[in-house]
C-alpha cells in the first residue's frame, strides 16, 4: 500500500471520528435542551406541556442509540 493511500485511508476515518462526535454531541445537546424546556414548562405552571417534552428526553437518547453505529474494542 502506498504513502498517500495510506494517509487518505487515515484522513477518512479521522474525518468520520469527527462526524461520529459531533452526531454524538447534537444527540446530546437535543436531550439536553428538551429536558430544560420540560422543566421551564413545568415550573411556568403547563405541567402537562412539560410532560409531554419531558417524554422526548428518553426518545431523543433511544433515537441516538439507535442510529450510532457501535464500536468494537472500544
Amino acid at each position: 500500500m502506498s504513502t498517500a493511500t495510506s494517509r487518505r485511508r487515515g484522513l477518512s476515518e479521522s474525518l468520520a471520528e469527527r462526524h461520529l462526535t459531533l452526531a454524538r454531541a447534537l444527540i446530546l445537546v437535543a436531550a439536553f435542551a428538551s429536558f430544560v424546556l420540560s422543566v421551564s414548562l413545568w415550573f411556568s405552571g403547563s405541567e402537562q406541556a412539560g410532560i409531554f417534552v419531558g417524554v422526548w428526553v428518553p426518545s431523543i437518547i433511544s433515537l441516538g442509540a439507535f442510529l450510532m453505529p457501535r464500536q468494537v474494542g472500544r
